[in-house]
């Protein structure tokens, strides 16, 4: 017998950041639209084929004819020009688009007591090897998983605390009084790196470039590489890992 399964498609960040650094290189603007029954949980026995209009135009009276459309099926609030989105802050600017998580990285702040922190000018010390067998004292789990995975969502607009997050993951089974020592080390690169995020601005060489590298056998555990890329259209990251 077949089981069958309900998924819920989500938006990929990347995708999302993708799709961001596109209209900033052709001037669009992003508009926003809020659909009050996105979030129903109800089974459907029929199959559903769905089509995706081209939501993407540069005219704005088709894009107001599209939501006029969209009105008229769906219970909607039109929005405006984006201005926040999944947690991420968007300016839209002529010829540019910024994106931060200023307003989440001071609730992170504030939510581990580092409101008042000492400022760090980087997320972590550039020869510091972490690994499980320290013996310093264990730390609460629940209290390193909450920190690290506040730390893994702040990243989709901060790549440059990826590579410690990623570390410091780790270690959730096993975190001791050092590795939270390093976490919090990186809460306070972000205190110090509030107002920095993605700017998407225009190029006039718009071309996809990827980069990837290692570090060889980095990890002190089990001697295993960390790889990392990145892909941007010269104008800005959109993906990274």
């Amino acid at each position: 017998m077949a089981q069958s399964t309900n998924i819920k498609q989500v938006a990929r960040q990347d995708t999302i950041r993708m799709l961001l650094a596109i209209a900033a290189q052709k001037g669009w603007k992003i508009c926003q639209l809020d659909v009050k029954s996105a979030f129903l949980n109800e089974f459907l026995e029929e199959e559903i084929y769905v089509e995706q209009h081209e939501v993407t135009s540069s005219n704005v009276e088709l894009i107001q004819q599209f939501k006029d459309d969209m009105m008229q099926v769906l219970e909607m609030t039109d929005l405006g020009e984006m201005s926040y989105f999944l947690g991420m802050e968007v300016k839209q600017n002529e010829g540019d688009m910024f994106i931060s998580q200023r307003k989440y990285a001071k609730e992170i702040l504030k939510k581990f007591n580092m409101e008042n922190c000492k400022d760090m000018n980087t997320p972590m010390c550039q020869k510091e090897k972490l690994c499980k067998d320290y013996g310093s004292e264990q730390v609460e789990e629940v209290l390193y998983r909450s920190l690290i995975g506040c730390l893994m969502y702040l990243t989709t607009t901060k790549p440059n605390i990826l590579y410690p997050v990623s570390v410091l993951s780790r270690f959730m089974n096993c975190a001791k009084e050092f590795h939270f020592k390093a976490a919090k080390r990186v809460l306070r690169y972000v205190k110090e790196t509030l107002n920095y995020g993605m700017k998407f601005s225009q190029s006039q060489d718009f071309k996809l470039q990827g980069y990837s590298d290692s570090d060889w056998a980095g990890s002190l555990d089990d001697m295993k590489s960390t790889s990392g890329n990145c892909f941007s259209f010269r104008s800005g990251m959109f993906s990274w890992n």
